[in-house]
Order: structure tokens, then sequence, then C-alpha cells
């Protein structure tokens, strides 16, 4: 072959491969070689201070994964023991409306006998005609005596 007919796309690869041959070379020196006799052990020594240190970091490590494991169960837990409490709380208002319902009320007091009342007597409340009179002031009626009446001859009914 003429060096007229290679291509330059040719003359570049072959240069490429020139160049990467003394890579190769040191390369494959070292294949086939046995090292199985050579001696570059570290010393047990120097290995002791790295297991002890893996050591501590893998008991720590679990030390962490135990410990977030029984916060979970605690989370868990404690959201139980709040849903049971909700459900409590709201049987609980359930309970309070049932108990205040005028309807209820009136049906429970028939069934234990209570009837209505033939006549009502309103007392001034003692307390507040005491501490009146030791302030000074004009006594006035009581709250719980009712509205005024203008039938004095009727008396308290």
């Amino acid at each position: 072959m003429s060096a007229s007919s290679v291509s330059p796309r040719t003359r570049a690869a072959r240069a490429a491969l020139a160049d990467r041959a003394p890579a190769d070379d040191a390369a494959r020196a070292w294949i086939g070689v046995d090292f199985s006799g050579a001696s570059s052990r570290r010393s047990s020594r120097a290995l002791v201070p790295l297991l002890v240190l893996a050591l501590c970091v893998a008991l720590g490590v679990a030390a962490l994964r135990i410990d977030l494991i029984r916060t979970r169960y605690a989370v868990s837990a404690a959201m139980a023991e709040e849903n049971a409490l909700i459900e409590a709380q709201r049987a609980l208002i359930v309970r309070r409306r049932q108990l205040r319902d005028p309807v209820e009320l009136a049906i429970q007091a028939r069934a234990r006998g209570f009837r209505a009342p033939a006549h009502v007597l309103t007392l001034p409340d003692p307390e507040s005609a005491s501490r009146l009179a030791d302030s000074g002031t004009a006594e006035l009626p009581a709250v719980s005596a009712g509205p005024a009446r203008s039938d004095a001859a009727r008396g308290w009914q």
C-alpha cells in the first residue's frame, strides 16, 4: 500500500493506537504476577482502633433504632388513648344534653313521683339583706323574691 492510498482517518486511528501502547504494556506487566507470597499485611494493632470505632458506631445505630421503635410504640399508644378519650367525651356530651332536655326531665320527674307544686312561696334572700344592712344602703328585695305584686290582700301564692 502506498502512503497516498491511506486515508487521513486511518492515519489518525493508527496514531491513537500508538499513543495507547505504552500504557497497555505497563498494565500487561502485572498480569499473571502472583502476590500471595508478598508480605503486605498490616499489623493487627493498627486495626484495633478501627474495629472498636466500628463497634461503637454499630452499637450507637442500634440504640437509636431501638429508641425510635420505642418512641413509635409510645406515640401509637398515646394516639389510641386519645381516640378513646375523644369517644368517651362524645358520649358524655350526648348524655349531658339528654339530662338537660326539658322533655326528658319532665318524663323522669313523673316517673319518680314528682308533681306540679300547688303553691310557691318566695322568700327574700337573707344573705343579701344582711350585706345591705351592713353597708348602710337601702334594702332592696332579693331576686328570689319574685316580681312585686299589686294585690296585697291575696298574700303570697
